[in-house]
């Protein structure tokens, strides 16, 4: 019985270990129930998600809670949850089918099949048919949620065994089981759905489907053992789609022939039955290829088709699968048919593409071969060779061979087919293009290879003569340019670039050392030389011998155009010291290179660039060899007649002849630079007496070389003759447009402090075929550049020295040269003579510059009339330019609109728009500094110039055209300003008076807006309606709309923001109050500094109560005062050593006010520091306040003032009235503004005598003259009205 009871003992007390505590998730309903499920599992099968997992079984934990899902692990004591999701409706039962497969039950009757990551498997529905809602499965109510109610539980109502699913009823028993691979396809087939058989097929081989219990675990398991089902499906399948076919057709065909129109519909029935048998092979071919069964789609598949005689419909269906790279080998017989088909339907283009993404290893080599041969497949054949057998020769020999035996429209293709191959086999990429790489260590000795081979002699016959003929000369005689192109790439770097198909680009990045090249290289260059000389030489003979006719000389190769291109390759390796040619040889060369004859594919616009690379290659050729190689004096004379200056100025340098090559270089006006670096480089190599003599000539040769580049001929100067600046100014003064060109360089540098040298970098280094690598030339162009890039820091160690003589020099040339460019230098420039520079533009005529000058020194009616003096000729001339366009217009509504808008875009409606902005803007500046009266004077004036032209004569005539404003060079006081300035009137009988009106209309109105802000609103609406009373309101109707509706907006905005003001106002006067005058209680009932009660008859008469609710005897507050030594209560006494510090930085009550300066919502709490005291036989005295007049805003600042606090009953009462409704303000102002616009004209006081007027205001000096040199374009300010 002991035993017996120590055995119940140890069932009852577990050891229970706590591994990891799951938050229920978010969303779950409150007293919804759990439901659980564990799996145990080993790690191999988990691998997949935790593959490196040390422990040797997984558990699995699958909760369902309402509406969510999670599946964690539990691997090393760890419980992680690494699967969450949610489902449509609440979860009532959850077990795992296997380790990879969960299933839920919802409450609406749905069973859920999960991958334990949540993705879903199956849906279906276990209801059974009249049972619905709580008859669908058993549950118990004996659980009680937190509400105290019963929940329903159905645990344990759900159970897994094996490949069933076992769901328990109140009343019954459903069984629900998963079937396994074979009869899920099994039930697919025999449904008729064969692409989901198949499909499902591929997804089991892949090891990618869901829910398969009967299979083994890894993959290659898997694919053993459902391929042989799978082949005998895929077999069927094919079976049975040919026997519908066979059935479905063999109807069709024989109704088809009791028809009468037999051919065409026999011709719709067989492409129908072609494209069928296409459907069934491509699904045959990618089934296949994806189960890696391609024996079954070589053999039984393509017998069936064979035997239903669609042999071509399968062998075409294998073209894409072998251009994806999905069938990489084929059978020998299925390849020959291939190629067999495709060459019988033309498609060689095709089938060689076909071959080159062929595995060739897996190919019958030689049969490829043939097939190739046979067909001209010339591209695959390169492809075999070069990747089977690491043979770039062979295939060059076989094209060759085809090459002399083919016809010239045969042969050209092949020839180009051959550079092409050439090109990438020199470059280092794998022909065809797409291929990849060479491999770098081979790049070398293929090159070698490859030239060599060029270089050796064909098997062509050379009967006509006795050299030998090289393999290469076919290629030449094909293309020269190209072939000789595609040669230089067997002597570039090995650099791996991106080849151009394009067999005219050069290539530039050669190398530049003999250590580069591999062994023989120079030898292999140098016989590549003499081939082409043993061209040039035969060329002359064969010149000779057909001088006489031209057609052979047309037909004869080389021509002159591939002679050309053979002396300028054979002059690159010339140049580079990789190759050498006899003295005749070079001479030839230079004479082509120097002659005029370009070739016949230069397009006439590259003719400067074509020379100019010759002229640089004949420089460094000359550079390169010893003079003794060429005659000096014939190649300068060669050079010379080119007008190659480059090379004429080296051969004077080889010579001593400095000053002629100086000349010659100066020539070359395209590229200035050299002439420059040459005279830096030979001030500073030349001994002291040639170098005196070469300054001097340098000197006297200025204007030249300033005309040659202004920058380049400053920099000079301030580099090497800076001391002898005032010689090159009086040398300069002979030839005025090299003294202004030089004036302006030195103007730009002082107040820019940089010059531009960009057009001197323009010399393209690149073109020197060299590259500039141990070239005398370009080195020293490289440090003259170097120099002039450091011209800021040479500026700031060498500052220029510009005198005003300099300055009114350029000014006068400057009016000469370039008059658009006066007011510009005239605005960015103050160190000048005003009155000199006024005289020179007048003298001249620049009008915006005098009229600049005139309002500097103040004359600003002189500045305005002067600006208006041209408008009369404009006037004039657009006259002209209307009458011309209305002759040859129709009179319509639509032509008279077009017509103004193209008008409205001429030069002249465009100069007279420009004088109008000019005037504004004058006004404009002026305005502010001028009073009232004088600003409207400036306005009108310019208003009446553009309202006259509108004061037609009533008869319809024209008042005559005067000059009346004379020349700028008379002084301004002959204008005659009694006149009218503007002459010029519109007539009414003008067939274009409608057109000017509208033109009149838009000049005005821009006058207008120009004016408002500046000038009072009624003051303008009084001029434009008394002035122009008697005019139509039509010219005048969108200008005064215009006004009225930018006073409006501008009065709305207004009355906002006076209503946002007033707003604000009232809420901080209103916060300000409240704070000042609410009573404040005590703390206590006894004194903070005596502590003694604060009773009648207790020290007195008075207490004082402070904000922060401390109270005092009046008396004990003024002892303390007097104890601390200040005059002047400051605050509470106890509260304010405490803040002693804060005091110091920032007053805590209001000087003179009763709160301290901090926000307004606050002031509730700490808005007053003092009260009104209290008599002993009274609580609260009444006083009477004896400050009544102070106003509201002067209330409001001083409140806001740090000052000492004061007695409240010496402040007036506040009495605030809330501020108007926004909508009222706006109505009155709207009203306002209608009450403005009515006002009677007649009331107004009509200005008379404008012009007089005018002239009052230029005569009165003091009221708008400033002083000299005094700046008018200041901080503007606007008046509004």
């Amino acid at each position: 019985m002991k035993a017996l009871l120590l055995l119940r003992k140890v069932r009852l007390s577990p050891a229970l270990k706590v591994y990891a505590t799951l938050p229920k998730p978010d969303g779950v309903r409150e007293g919804s129930m759990p439901y659980t499920a564990w799996k145990c599992t080993t790690q191999a099968s988990f691998a997949e998600t935790n593959p490196e997992g040390a422990a040797d079984r997984v558990s699995l934990l699958a909760i369902a809670w309402d509406r969510k899902v999670q599946v964690a692990k539990l691997v090393n004591s760890e419980l992680k949850v690494y699967g969450n999701w949610s489902l449509d409706s609440a979860a009532i039962g959850v077990a795992w089918l296997d380790d990879q497969m969960l299933v839920v039950l919802s409450l609406t009757g749905q069973l859920w099949l999960f991958a334990k990551d949540g993705t879903v498997i199956h849906q279906t529905s276990f209801a059974v048919d009249n049972l619905r809602g709580d008859d669908l499965i058993s549950y118990h109510t004996h659980f009680i949620n937190i509400f105290g109610n019963p929940e329903k539980a159905y645990h344990n109502s759900v159970a897994v065994r094996g490949a069933s699913v076992y769901i328990l009823g109140p009343m019954h028993l459903l069984i629900s089981r998963l079937l396994p691979w074979k009869e899920r396809i099994q039930v697919l087939r025999k449904a008729g759905d064969w692409m989901c058989a198949l499909n499902m097929g591929m997804t089991l081989y892949d090891g990618q489907a869901h829910g398969v219990i009967d299979l083994p675990r890894t993959l290659d398991a898997v694919q053993s053992a459902i391929m042989p089902y799978l082949v005998e499906l895929l077999l069927s399948y094919v079976e049975e789609v040919f026997s519908y076919i066979s059935v479905a057709f063999c109807n069709q065909i024989e109704k088809v022939q009791q028809v009468n129109d037999h051919s065409s519909r026999s011709s719709s029935v067989q492409n129908d039955i072609k494209e069928q048998f296409t459907r069934v092979g491509g699904v045959a071919v990618e089934f296949c290829v994806h189960i890696k069964r391609t024996d079954i789609l070589f053999e039984e598949i393509f017998s069936k088709f064979v035997s239903v005689n669609h042999r071509d419909t399968f062998l075409e269906l294998l073209e894409p699968y072998i251009l994806k790279d999905m069938l990489s080998c084929l059978p020998p017989e299925i390849m020959q048919a291939l190629v067999e088909h495709y060459s019988g339907k033309g498609w060689l283009q095709r089938v060689e593409q076909c071959v080159l993404h062929m595995d060739i290893s897996s190919l019958d080599f030689n049969q490829v071969v043939k097939l190739c041969r046979e067909h001209g497949l010339y591209c695959a054949l390169v492809y075999l060779f070069n990747r089977g057998l690491d043979d770039f020769r062979s295939p060059l020999e076989e094209l060759l061979v085809v090459l002399r035996n083919s016809q010239r429209e045969s042969a050209v293709p092949l020839g180009y087919k051959m550079l092409v191959y050439l090109k990438y086999c020199f470059t280092g990429f794998a022909f065809p293009p797409g291929h990849g790489n060479l491999p770098g260590t081979r790049l070398p000795s293929l090159r070698a290879e490859l030239v060599q081979f060029l270089l050796e002699e064909s098997e062509a016959s050379t009967s006509s003569s006795d050299r030998p003929y090289l393999n290469l000369y076919h290629l030449l005689e094909l293309d020269t340019e190209a072939t000789l192109e595609v040669l230089k790439c067997a002597f570039a770097k090995d650099e791996t670039q991106a080849p151009d198909i394009s067999l005219s680009d050069s290539a530039n990045q050669l190398v530049g050392t003999e250590s580069e090249f591999v062994a023989g290289g120079l030898k292999l260059i140098q016989e590549v030389v003499d081939a082409l000389v043993c061209i040039l030489n035969k060329d002359i003979s064969q010149m000779h011998e057909y001088r006489n006719d031209d057609d052979k000389v047309a037909d004869a190769w080389p021509s002159l155009d591939d002679m050309g291109y053979l002396f300028e390759f054979i002059a690159y390796f010339i140049s580079r010291k990789w190759a050498k040619v006899s003295r005749d040889v070079l001479t030839r060369i230079l004479e082509h290179l120097t002659s005029d004859n370009l070739v016949s594919a230069e397009v006439p616009e590259n003719k400067e660039e074509l020379l100019k690379k010759r002229e640089k290659q004949v420089l460094s050729l000359l550079e390169t060899l010893p003079e003794s190689d060429w005659d000096a004096a014939y190649v300068l004379n060669m050079c010379e007649n080119a007008q190659f200056f480059l090379v004429c100025g080296f051969i004077h340098t080889m010579q001593n002849h400095h000053l002629a090559a100086l000349d010659s270089y100066m020539k070359d006006v395209d590229e200035p630079v050299h002439a420059f670096a040459f005279i830096d480089s030979a001030i500073s190599l030349l001994n002291e007496a040639d170098g005196t003599a070469f300054r001097s000539a340098v000197i006297s040769r200025i204007p030249a070389l300033v005309d040659l580049s202004r920058e380049a001929a400053f920099f000079l100067v301030i580099d090497h003759f800076n001391s002898q600046s005032e010689r090159i100014l009086s040398e300069l003064e002979h030839y005025p447009s090299s003294l202004f060109l030089y004036l302006k360089t030195v103007v730009e540098v002082h107040l820019s402090g940089s010059l531009d040298f960009t057009h001197l970098t323009k010399s393209d280094m690149a073109n020197f075929p060299n590259g500039g690598s141990g070239n005398v030339h370009m080195k020293r162009l490289k440090d003259y550049l170097k120099k002039v890039f450091d011209f800021p820091r040479f500026l700031r160690n060498n500052p220029i020295d510009v005198t005003d003589d300099m300055v009114e020099r350029y000014l006068e040339l400057l009016c000469q040269y370039e008059r658009n460019s006066v007011l510009k230098f005239l605005e960015t420039f103050d160190s000048y003579r005003v009155e000199h520079c006024l005289r020179l533009c007048q003298e001249y005529g620049i009008t915006d510059a005098a009229a600049f000058l005139l309002e500097r020194v103040g004359d600003v009616g002189s500045a305005l009339l002067l600006t208006l003096s041209s408008l009369n000729d404009k006037f004039a001339k657009l006259d002209i330019v209307v009458s011309e366009a209305m002759s040859g217009m129709k009179s319509s509504n639509s032509g008279r609109s077009k017509l103004l808008g193209t008008i409205l875009k001429t030069k002249e409606v465009e100069d007279i728009l420009q004088i109008l902005n000019a005037c504004v803007g004058l006004c404009q500046r002026n305005t502010p500094r001028l009073n009232p009266e004088e600003s409207e004077i400036l306005w009108f004036r310019l208003l009446d110039s553009f309202c006259e032209p509108l004061m037609g004569l009533s008869n319809g005539e024209k008042i005559a055209e005067e000059d009346h404003v004379g020349t700028l060079a008379e002084p301004l006081g002959s204008i005659d300003d009694e006149g009218p300035l503007i002459r010029w009137r519109i007539s009414k009988s003008h067939r274009g008076a409608r057109i000017f009106r509208k033109l009149f209309s838009r000049f005005i109105k821009e006058i207008v807006e120009g004016m408002i802000g500046y000038v009072r609103l009624p003051t303008i609406m009084s001029k434009l309606l008394l002035d122009n009373g008697n005019q139509e309101f039509g010219d005048f109707k969108l200008t005064i709309l215009g006004m009225l509706g930018t006073y409006g907006f501008e009065r709305r905005i207004l009355d906002t923001a006076k209503s946002l003001i007033e707003d604000d106002t009232f809420y901080t006067m209103s916060l300000l109050k409240k704070g000042a005058s609410h009573g404040y209680a005590p703390r206590s009932q006894v004194c903070c500094i005596c502590n003694c009660p604060l009773t009648r008859g207790s020290f007195g008469s008075t207490i004082r109560v402070f904000n922060c609710g401390h109270a005092t005897h009046a008396q004990c507050e003024s002892v303390e005062i007097g104890a601390s030594s200040k005059g002047t209560p400051s605050g509470c006494p106890i509260c304010l050593p405490k803040k002693s510090e804060k005091l110091r930085s920032k007053s805590a009550f209001g000087e003179d006010g009763l709160v301290r300066k901090t926000s307004s919502r606050r002031a509730r709490t700490e808005g007053s520091t003092s009260v009104g005291a209290h008599e002993n036989h009274n609580d609260i005295v009444d006083t009477s306040y004896g400050i009544q007049q102070i106003s509201r805003f002067d209330l409001l600042a001083n409140l806001l003032k740090d000052h000492g606090p004061i007695q409240i009953e010496n402040l007036p009462p506040l009495r605030l009235a809330p501020p108007a409704l926004y909508h009222d303000k706006v109505k009155k102002g709207v009203d306002l503004l209608a009450g403005e616009s009515s006002i009677d004209p007649s009331k107004m006081e009509r200005p008379t005598g404008s012009n007089r007027q005018f002239k009052e205001l230029r005569v009165k000096g003091s009221s708008i003259r400033f002083p000299l040199k005094s700046s008018i374009f200041g901080k503007e300010r606007t008046r509004q009205q």
